[in-house]
C-alpha cells in the first residue's frame, strides 16, 4: 500500500507541474492582452472593453506568474526544515489568495453579464482552478510528511 500512496503523490505531482504552466500561461497571455502564433490565436480572459480597473487585472497576472512559479518548487528536495515551512506556508497562503482570486472573477463575470442583460455563464474553469489551486496544500504537506496519511 505505501507504494500506491508514493505512486498517488507523484501523479499529483504532475498535476501540480501541469497547473503551474496553465497559470504561468494564463499571466503572460493576459499581460501581453492575447498571443498570436500562426492561425491559432488565445485571446485574454477579459475583454479590455469591460476593464474597468486594468491594474488589478495587472496584479492579477503579476500573481499568477508567481504562483505558477511557486508550484514549480522542488518540495521534496528541501532539505531545511525551517525552509521548507516557510514555504509551505507562503504556498498555503498564496492558494488562499488564488481561491479568493477565482471567486471574484466569478462574481466579476457574473456582474458584467448582468448589465449586458445576459446570462452568466457556468464558471466551470473557475471553479476546476479553485480546486486544483487549494489541493495543493494538502498534496505538498503528504508530500512531505506521507506518514499522516495513515
Amino acid at each position: 500500500m505505501p507504494d500506491a500512496t508514493a505512486q498517488r503523490i507523484r501523479y499529483g505531482r504532475i498535476i501540480a507541474v501541469l497547473f503551474g504552466a496553465l497559470c504561468l500561461g494564463l499571466g503572460v497571455v493576459e499581460l501581453s492582452g492575447g498571443i498570436t502564433v500562426g492561425a491559432l490565436h488565445v485571446p485574454s480572459r477579459w475583454s479590455p472593453a469591460v476593464v474597468t480597473f486594468p491594474f488589478a487585472l495587472r496584479a492579477e497576472s503579476w500573481f499568477f506568474i508567481g504562483y505558477g512559479g511557486l508550484l514549480f518548487v522542488p518540495w521534496r528536495r528541501i532539505r531545511s526544515a525551517k525552509a521548507w515551512s516557510a514555504l509551505f506556508t507562503l504556498l498555503c497562503v498564496a492558494s488562499v489568495i488564488f481561491a479568493f482570486a477565482m471567486i471574484c472573477e466569478v462574481m466579476a463575470k457574473n456582474y458584467v453579464a448582468q448589465n449586458a442583460h445576459v446570462k452568466a455563464k457556468i464558471p466551470v474553469f473557475q471553479a476546476v482552478l479553485l480546486f486544483l489551486g487549494l489541493g495543493q496544500i494538502p498534496l505538498e504537506l503528504f508530500s512531505r510528511k506521507p506518514e499522516l496519511l495513515d
